[in-house]
């Protein structure tokens, strides 16, 4: 074992947990921030005399409609290059942003850098689907995005069994939150505040092609 290796695994023991410090208004949910991330795996690659350098890519930008105007969404994947000066060791993160004006891509770089850390150090924020009873007791489904056409593996989709009233609009709820970069945490808390608490896959076939409508415009 290296003596980067050595170092970095101190890293990955110091930095595994990182708290909630910022709120999403809109969505009403909490999450690490990427500030939060950065601050505290920045402090303990510093002690172990840890460099890192980046190199982003930019694999998509496109213009989306919505009620309000377009707005420009994209895709970043970064490469983070951890060396102590002999060794180096890479990891890579994704992530996206969407924004009214030219902010799209500052936002998917510094997602990307969240998560390239949170890859390369197994950082949890206790977004921990066990912690979840309702979750625990859901089976996860693997599903295709109908919207994509590959499965459907950030966002976890307790559906309903096949032939229940709703499936194809419910499927198509969660496929385009996945394709929007929502985690389930938000999707979750999206639909239970426009439907009285209720999940997707508990609302009616017309409300929820009606929450499509709405999600639609607002992602």
């Amino acid at each position: 074992m290296s003596d980067l290796t050595d170092k970095l695994a101190e890293v990955m023991a110091e930095v595994g947990y990182v708290q909630k410090d910022a709120l999403n208004d809109f969505h009403h949910y909490r999450y690490a921030s990427a500030e939060a991330v950065l601050k505290k795996v920045n402090a303990a690659l510093s002690e172990r005399g840890i460099a890192v350098s980046t190199q982003a890519e930019l694999l998509q930008y496109e213009q989306h409609p919505g009620e309000k105007g377009p707005s420009m969404h994209a895709v970043v994947r970064l490469s983070l290059a951890f060396t102590d000066g002999a060794d180096s060791i890479t990891a890579q993160g994704l992530g996206e942003g969407s924004d009214k004006g030219d902010k799209a891509v500052m936002k998917a770089d510094t997602a990307a850098l969240k998560y390239a850390l949170a890859n390369a150090f197994m950082i949890s924020w206790g977004d921990d689907p066990e912690a979840d009873i309702d979750t625990d007791k859901a089976a996860r489904v693997t599903e295709l995005n109908p919207f994509t056409g590959s499965d459907m593996t950030p966002i976890d989709a307790p559906l309903p069994p096949k032939g229940t009233k709703g499936i194809n609009a419910a499927r198509e709820l969660y496929g385009f939150a996945e394709m929007a970069g929502w985690t389930t945490d938000e999707l979750l808390s999206w639909v239970a505040k426009r439907t009285g608490g209720k999940k997707p896959e508990d609302v009616t076939a017309a409300q929820a092609k009606a929450l499509l409508e709405a999600i639609k415009k607002e992602a």
